[in-house]
């Protein structure tokens, strides 16, 4: 071979060199910048496998979004593996923390192309990235409304087996046969047949079935005359022990409570009975007057409820969780927690103002303990503060923190309290509440119940009654109950993946 031929040989053999070099610069770079948009996918996969983290989904559930997530973003994905507590593979240490947290961890391994490289027989690069995701967790307080009328639609008829004695038993009562309704409670609670608070509790039941219990946790309180913690959230994270809890929730039984010390001072009884000796005995019942004391026979202690909230996500909320509320009641606030007014009350019983102890000349217009007109507001240091007022500070206390509270207005007789005809005074005053603290704990600002003017001005324009608005619901019957319940769990999970 001449040396022309061997110069052939040796150029074609640099250039192929040269060629090789080229293409490992340019495909290295392109390789690089692979490798960092990788990474950034990842993450996104990540977070997509954590928003799957949810009671009902499983790893290959996880698996498949991470998997979607970088098929999206262009990636031809050879293999990907999730881990979570439950299944950590070699990553126990990092995943399973305590308090537990909703960790998902992505192994993924791509196929990129190359174009220069080809040259020299190298076709594709494989490559491979790690993430790490969180979906938020959430610290939800259930609040449930356990005062008396919570037994009202229950079919009772009342049976007087001696003199003066009284039961009710199960059946087709009449309206001349029906047992009286603060009777209720205490004939129905036994059996846990109180209607409609049977459905309520079954459907709050279902709401916590939709939580990620330990990574979420619920506390439940529930309020009559009094409001009462029967979970905090440092507890509440096994969904045996929570449904428990609620499952036994009772009706507020006026017949037993308050103690007889507490009773009205005429002699009178809340619920028309007097149960506390085991045997149900017939007494006149409370009617009010100008001068009878209704605040033994108020049930529903909205403010306290409220404040039960407040303490306990201020004490053991977790700092990156979503706090949220959940609250259920069928009227407006009408008690509160027992507080020092400066001697003007009791303060075993809480705020009542004497003006609303009694609305003349009808005994049985309501509320009681409160002026009936909610856009009338009054500081504390007001005699007209009421429990409306007091409860209202509450809500404006927890929408400061931050807290989403989603309200339910139970009842048709939500639109008709019997108020005093004239003087602002509102049928509608428990949904104008329940609808307030929907819309000032971050509700949808373009789904507000407000539709225009002030809420506390006479002029204020409200969204017609009954129609759902912001995070505020309306179950005129405890059918609507199960539907209710679900979507606010679905909203729950919508505003942790935004």
């Amino acid at each position: 071979m001449g040396r022309s031929g061997q110069i052939m040989i040796l150029a074609a053999l640099l250039l192929v060199g040269m060629l090789a070099l080229a293409g490992l610069a340019l495909d290295g770079a392109r390789l690089f910048q692979a490798r960092h948009q990788l990474q950034h996918a990842l993450d996104g996969a990540a977070l997509a496998a954590a928003s799957q983290f949810r009671l009902g989904r499983s790893d290959a559930d996880l698996r498949q979004a991470a998997q979607d997530f970088l098929r999206a973003q262009g990636f031809a994905v050879t293999w990907v593996q999730v881990y979570t507590c439950s299944s950590p593979g070699p990553y126990a240490g990092e995943l399973c923390t305590d308090p537990p947290r909703k960790l998902v961890r992505v192994d993924a391994g791509v196929r990129m192309p190359t174009t220069f490289l080809r040259v020299v027989g190298w076709d594709a690069v494989d490559l491979r990235g790690i993430a790490t995701g969180e979906a938020a967790s959430v610290d939800l307080v259930l609040i449930i409304d356990n005062s008396e009328s919570m037994a009202h639609e229950t079919p009772l008829v009342a049976v007087f087996p001696n003199p003066g004695e009284i039961t009710c038993i199960p059946g087709s009562p009449t309206p001349e046969t029906e047992c009286a309704p603060p009777q209720k409670p205490h004939f129905c609670n036994p059996t846990d047949s109180c209607q409609p608070f049977r459905q309520v509790k079954d459907a709050a039941m279902e709401l916590v079935g939709r939580m990620y219990l330990p990574y979420d946790r619920v506390a439940v309180v529930s309020f009559d005359r009094r409001a009462t913690i029967h979970l905090d959230l440092q507890n509440g994270v096994d969904l045996t022990t929570v449904q428990n809890r609620i499952r036994g929730l009772q009706v507020y039984d006026p017949a037993i409570d308050p103690p007889a010390a507490q009773r009205p001072t005429d002699g009178t009884a809340c619920a028309g009975m007097d149960c506390t000796s085991g045997r149900c005995r017939l007494t006149y019942p409370y009617v009010p007057a100008p001068d009878a004391d209704p605040r033994p026979c108020q049930s529903s202690n909205l403010q306290e409820a409220l404040a039960a909230a407040r303490f306990l996500l201020g004490t053991q909320g977790r700092p990156d969780a979503l706090w949220a509320v959940v609250l259920l009641s069928d009227g407006a606030p009408n008690a509160t927690m027992p507080v020092d007014t400066g001697g003007l009350m009791e303060r075993r019983f809480g705020l009542c103002p004497k003006a609303y102890w009694y609305w003349p000349p009808d005994p049985y217009y309501r509320p009681l303990c409160q002026d009936a007109d909610f856009e009338s507001r009054h500081p504390s240091n007001s005699p007209a503060y009421d429990p409306e007022d007091m409860a209202l500070d509450e809500a404006e206390a927890l929408a400061r923190m931050n807290v989403v509270v989603f309200t339910i207005g139970y009842g048709r007789r939500l639109h008709e309290l019997n108020v005093k005809p004239g003087g602002g005074r509102d049928r509608d005053l428990g949904e104008k509440f329940l609808r307030y603290v929907a819309d000032i704990t971050d509700g949808d600002p373009g789904k507000a119940c407000l539709v225009r003017g002030d809420y506390f001005s006479p002029a204020a324009v409200w969204k017609p009654r009954g129609e759902p608005c912001s995070n505020y619901f309306f179950a005129p019957d405890a059918n609507q109950l199960r539907r209710i319940f679900l979507t606010i769990a679905e909203r729950i999970f919508t505003r942790l993946n935004r």
